[in-house]
């Protein structure tokens, strides 16, 4: 597995909302961190987890990698647009088919072909809003 090619199957797993094959992806003693919460993961376990609540809420989630930057020492940056529909309850919050589009970056630390620890940085505010927002066209 090559360093270009962790991202790619990062976002591959993620489209095919696979938490097994994004877990596969990271050291065993790796974290992921959602920056915007706060509350990082820690194992490759805990991350497939919660990749696991987040498809159950939004089922039609999807990735698209707008740009990458490598670094050789091993740390990559990618920018995305992630686009979905709540279809579950997500805490106190209804599903009431909110459509959501927010962008994104990731920023893996890589080493021996696995992802060491992940940064995912988006807007919550925007990801509030959108949730929050009626549907139209109702």
């Amino acid at each position: 597995m090559t360093l270009i090619g962790l991202p790619e199957l990062l976002y591959r797993a993620y489209n095919d909302h696979d938490p097994d094959a994004v877990a596969r992806l990271y050291a065993p003693d790796a974290t992921h961190e959602d920056v915007a919460q706060g509350k990082p993961k820690r194992g490759p376990s805990e991350i497939a987890n919660g990749l696991s609540k987040f498809f159950s809420w939004f089922p039609d989630a999807h990735w698209a990698a707008q740009a990458q930057i490598t670094d050789p020492s091993g740390s990559v940056a990618i920018t995305y647009l992630m686009t979905a529909t709540l279809r579950g309850q997500m805490g106190p919050i209804l599903p009431r088919g909110q459509r959501v589009s927010l962008q994104g970056v990731h920023v893996l630390h890589t080493g021996e072909g696995v992802i060491l620890s992940s940064r995912d940085y988006w807007d919550a505010a925007t990801f509030q809003r959108q949730l929050n927002t009626p549907k139209t066209g109702d």
